[in-house]
């Protein structure tokens, strides 16, 4: 009979809200040669007395970044403490998007959510942040080793292709039909050494 009073009173306790503070450093990251991007950020309790439970993050893409990124839903419970006393501040990875391979350049955003509240069943808004991956016109690199020549550009994005001509002043670039690897992140294309030649990437 005494646990009723118990109960009643902790889940009047749960009703109190926290004021949390979420932050990211920076809020768009380069998504061009790798798979999976990481946002960095803050959570901070401002409360004097109340501790608050961060439960969960949501995740809400735009446009074009609901057909190439993937929120990794492991990232914010393998890094975020699952509770924040008073006063007290969180930072390090916040969470993380997988960016598909196939993906072309451009300008990729969403929201990412925090729910919780005064206890581990709470799935209140606690605040929210937009975030945005941008793929960029990918470099391309030209190395020397031995008789070849390596080229190499990061992955992702993919379905670029490498041109070739041997007069840059000319118009007269032609697709290779060379497939490229991918080796730690880089898409490579080994070509002979042949006197004076010129590549370029190509999208798509």
């Amino acid at each position: 009979m005494k646990i009723f009073p118990l109960l009643a009173l902790l889940f009047c306790g749960t009703v109190v809200p926290a004021a949390v503070t979420f932050t990211l450093s920076p809020v768009t990251r380069s998504g061009v040669g790798s798979n999976t991007i990481a946002f960095f950020g803050t959570f901070t309790n401002s409360s004097t007395t109340a501790n608050i439970f961060l439960n969960q993050i949501q995740y809400t893409l735009t446009d074009a970044a609901t057909n190439y990124l993937t929120p990794d839903t492991n990232a914010f419970y393998a890094n975020v403490p699952g509770i924040l006393l008073a006063n007290e501040s969180y930072t390090d990875p916040v969470f993380a998007v997988n960016v598909a391979a196939n993906t072309p350049p451009g300008i990729y955003s969403g929201t990412a959510t925090a729910l919780g509240g005064g206890d581990m069943l709470a799935t209140g808004t606690l605040a929210s942040l937009t975030f945005t991956v941008v793929l960029t016109n990918t470099p391309l690199a030209i190395q020397r080793t031995g008789t070849n020549i390596l080229l190499s550009w990061p992955s992702p994005p993919a379905s670029f292709t490498v041109q070739q001509n041997t007069n840059f002043a000319t118009t007269n670039w032609v697709t290779l039909a060379n497939v490229p690897g991918v080796t730690n992140g880089q898409n490579q294309v080994a070509l002979p050494v042949a006197g004076n030649e010129f590549f370029r990437l190509k999208y798509p």
